[in-house]
């Protein structure tokens, strides 16, 4: 199932979302300021590609989805321009979460988790970075760790529906625990959301929940 970048979940079948870079399915993060005239200023993240929709499940996630950007040449000028500032101010907590945002579009969640851990390193606060991160653990094999963030910030922000959709996406996909997956959804169903598909991204999840608890 994807997940969100603020989309883990692409389809409700196994992708997270993410909120700053590419979204499997989830809102966008504010992203700070574009250090090139290129950037976007808002970029939707939160989540976690990787897993295979839902029978009957479109392959689009709500508010927006993560697409394949590699070798993008926008992204890649991006890059190149947040080198040479970070060079110049490597604490800058707004650069480095945009690096990690732009890596994370590009697919390359290794490097992505070094500057989203050095940018928790000067601030801690954002749900938005946490559940990038957690996209990117989960994209590099680290299902476990993703849920540790998913959960910090789903307890940060309450009301954070990426990263309880991820959550329960990596318990189900991931780690083999419907009962946990059933537990994450039913927290999803008390938080209000505008999107008309959040409704069928749940009950897609639920039926593949079902599937795996007969």
């Amino acid at each position: 199932m994807q997940m969100w970048k603020n989309p883990i979940v692409t389809a409700v079948a196994g992708i997270l979302l993410g909120f700053f870079a590419g979204f499997l399915v989830g809102q966008g993060q504010p992203g700070p300021p574009p250090p090139p005239a290129s950037a976007e200023a808002s970029n939707p993240h939160a989540g976690v590609p990787g897993a295979p929709p839902l029978p009957g499940m479109s392959q689009q996630p709500p508010e927006g989805g993560r697409t394949t950007a590699a070798g993008n040449p926008q992204l890649l000028e991006q890059v190149r321009n947040l080198e040479k500032l970070i060079a110049q101010d490597p604490g800058n907590y707004d650069h480095l979460v945009q690096m990690g945002n732009t890596l994370y579009d590009l697919g390359n969640y290794f490097k992505a988790v070094d500057f989203y851990e050095k940018a928790r390193g000067i601030r801690d606060d954002s749900p938005d970075v946490l559940t990038d991160l957690g996209v990117c653990y989960r994209e590099t094999g680290r299902s476990k760790e993703s849920l540790v963030l998913f959960d910090r910030a789903a307890d940060m922000s309450p009301q954070h529906w990426q990263s309880r959709y991820n959550a329960a996406v990596v318990r189900l996909f991931d780690l083999d625990d419907a009962a946990g997956a059933q537990v994450e959804v039913e927290k999803l169903k008390t938080i209000t959301h505008t999107d008309p598909t959040v409704a069928e991204q749940l009950a897609g999840l639920e039926q593949e929940i079902k599937k795996r608890t007969k």
